[in-house]
């Protein structure tokens, strides 16, 4: 059976730390300069290219951890509404956007349910890197995405590209180390994750009703924040970890980036 409290309990345990060590002042800080550094920059032009505008728009980010790309949605102008399952990541996020002045709608929700939303009211649904290793069932979180979008809508997913799953993240310079294979979805650990494919992402969607507009394979840049790098576990903002030739982690495609649209 799948251990659903597990995931719940450890966010709520571990999410005061979570926000403490997030530097919320230097992403404020870059959102005054630019609101778009609340993506990395491929997803920031995906965003552009598909909503040009977002002022007035109704924006959702299901399972919305550190609240980055909330924050980023707000300072686009967006009427924006997060929801995460865990009571403590939202009670936390909700105390910045308090001291920040900032309107956000909140629920305690599962993104494979989205119980607390209503149908077709939202234009662009958007989740963020390392949503769906917590997700068991890609088929009912994109079914309610496509339930809570308006007709049109876009949902448009960043997350890390599968093809780097197999490889202990550990060993990033030198030598790559397999530790399991692509197709091994899990559930791994006690704390249960997922690896997703990116035929079933793509399946999912398709079995939900959307369209698939776009699809990007792309490397975070050395500007992206927070994390300027998804190559290692802690960022490192050496511009020789961007050189495959002396890091053979930069030789994979980092991050996935897909657009898809209710038709």
């Amino acid at each position: 059976m799948f251990k659903q409290d597990k995931i719940i309990d450890d966010w709520n345990n571990c999410s005061d730390e979570y926000f403490s060590k997030t530097k919320f002042d230097e992403l404020f800080l870059a959102l005054e300069k630019d609101p778009y550094k609340g993506f990395p920059h491929a997803m920031a032009e995906m965003i552009k290219e598909y909503y040009p505008d977002l002022k007035g728009k109704n924006v959702c980010v299901p399972s919305c951890g550190d609240n980055t790309a909330v924050f980023g949605f707000c300072a686009l102008g967006a009427n924006v509404t997060a929801t995460d399952i865990s009571y403590k990541q939202i009670e936390n996020a909700r105390k910045v956007a308090e001291q920040k002045n900032l309107n956000i709608k909140y629920h305690v929700c599962d993104s494979m349910k989205l119980n607390e939303l209503s149908d077709n009211t939202y234009d662009l649904v958007y989740t963020s890197n390392g949503v769906h290793v917590w997700i068991n069932d890609l088929n009912a979180m994109y079914s309610n995405i496509y339930r809570i979008l308006k007709r049109g809508g876009k949902y448009i997913l960043f997350d890390t590209h599968p093809f780097v799953r197999p490889f202990d993240r550990k060993v990033y310079k030198g030598i790559f180390e397999v530790i399991k294979r692509y197709e091994d979805l899990g559930p791994f650990g006690e704390v249960p994750t997922f690896d997703w494919r990116i035929q079933d992402y793509v399946n999912s969607l398709i079995k939900s009703g959307f369209t698939i507009d776009r699809m990007e394979e792309f490397h975070s840049v050395i500007e992206d924040i927070p994390d300027c790098s998804y190559l290692f576990e802690e960022a490192d903002i050496n511009h020789d970890n961007f050189d495959w030739h002396k890091n053979p982690w930069a030789a994979l495609p980092q991050c996935l980036g897909l657009c898809s649209q209710k038709v």
